[in-house]
């Protein structure tokens, strides 16, 4: 493997991060606050036209403060009896939760012989739950920037789970009745995919 640019390896990381708190229940604004500290750094930095004006209306959104970033939060992803927008790589890819997706995530973080945990999860959640996948390919990036023998690990979590299930969970955000800032971010989230598929040549 040749050597990767750090820059390179530390904006990833930070786009998983990004990712992360947008599929984590966001409730306290120090929380909101690193949202929001991610958002500005990246924003100046689009991959293209469409998600440069993307990152205006997600930036223009999170103005707004926590209280209507959690109304969306709740009304996309967590209120019960609205449009359902699955939250595990199991159910995108096995149709039910707990399947072989989460067995194989368990499997790949004890290789990693890493423990993941975050102040961001309040409560206990699947190893391939999104919140969790995010978490565990920003950390795996993170020791990439230390030890290059992370690669393999973090390209098996890439080609294994995120490409697989990333187009049907953009369609469920981008698609939802009451998505407007989680539209604002299928947008970038979709530019940011495509350059990872590029990077591990999947394109």
């Amino acid at each position: 493997m040749t050597s990767i640019d750090p820059n390179l390896i530390y904006a990833r990381a930070i786009y998983y991060r990004l990712w992360h708190y947008m599929v984590v229940f966001v409730q306290k604004e120090v929380i909101f606050n690193e949202l929001k500290a991610l958002a500005n750094h990246l924003k100046d930095f689009p991959f293209d036209v469409s998600s440069a004006q993307a990152w205006q209306e997600f930036d223009t959104f999170l103005a707004q403060g926590l209280q209507a970033f959690e109304a969306e939060q709740n009304a996309v992803l967590f209120a019960p009896g609205e449009v359902f927008v699955p939250l595990s790589a199991s159910y995108y890819l096995e149709g039910q939760d707990n399947g072989k997706k989460r067995l194989e995530a368990i499997a790949l973080l004890k290789q990693s012989g890493l423990h993941i945990e975050s102040y961001t999860i309040t409560s206990p959640i699947a190893e391939d739950d999104l919140a969790f996948l995010t978490l565990m390919m920003n950390a795996f990036l993170q020791q990439l920037l230390e030890d290059q023998g992370f690669f393999s690990l973090h390209e098996k979590l890439f080609k294994d789970f995120f490409h697989l299930f990333s187009d049907a969970f953009l369609e469920a955000i981008s698609t939802h009745k009451k998505s407007v800032c989680y539209q604002s971010f299928a947008i970038i989230l979709g530019a940011f995919i495509q350059h990872e598929r590029l990077f591990f040549n999947l394109a």
